[in-house]
């Protein structure tokens, strides 16, 4: 019995991901939403957030947006189980950014606020695997 759950597990690796081995078969992952606010309205010069652009694979992928971006700002990716889930922003001006990482849209992973107006804010939490 044991033999065919193992044999159905990589059945399933590789139609998912190819010849490629497949790092996470149950394709546990996370939802979850970056946001960055400011204390008044404003734009960010960049953000750099990870997410896993495939959910049975251990890979996580930095994505870059280039600015100008408003104020506040919002992002809802895929995690995969046991990865970091993490997100920097920086402001074009003199703004104080603070950062959040959401479960679920809800719960409150991290959150950070920069050490100073027109400085970067980071947020990182590695998600239960």
């Amino acid at each position: 019995m044991k033999i065919n759950a193992v044999l159905g597990t990589v059945v399933l690796c590789g139609a998912l991901a190819g010849v490629a081995a497949c790092s996470n078969p149950s394709g546990k992952s996370w939802a979850i939403t970056y946001e960055v606010t400011g204390q008044s309205a404003g734009t960010l010069a960049n953000v750099g957030y990870a997410d896993s652009p495939n959910r049975y694979d251990d890979e996580i992928k930095q994505q870059t947006v280039q600015g100008p971006v408003g104020v506040p700002w919002k992002q809802d990716v895929v995690v995969t189980a046991g990865q970091k889930a993490e997100i920097t922003a920086t402001p074009t001006g003199d703004l104080t950014l603070t950062c959040r990482i959401l479960l679920d849209a809800q719960k409150e992973l991290a959150r950070a606020t920069a050490p100073g107006p027109g400085k970067p804010v980071s947020c990182a939490k590695t998600t239960d695997s």
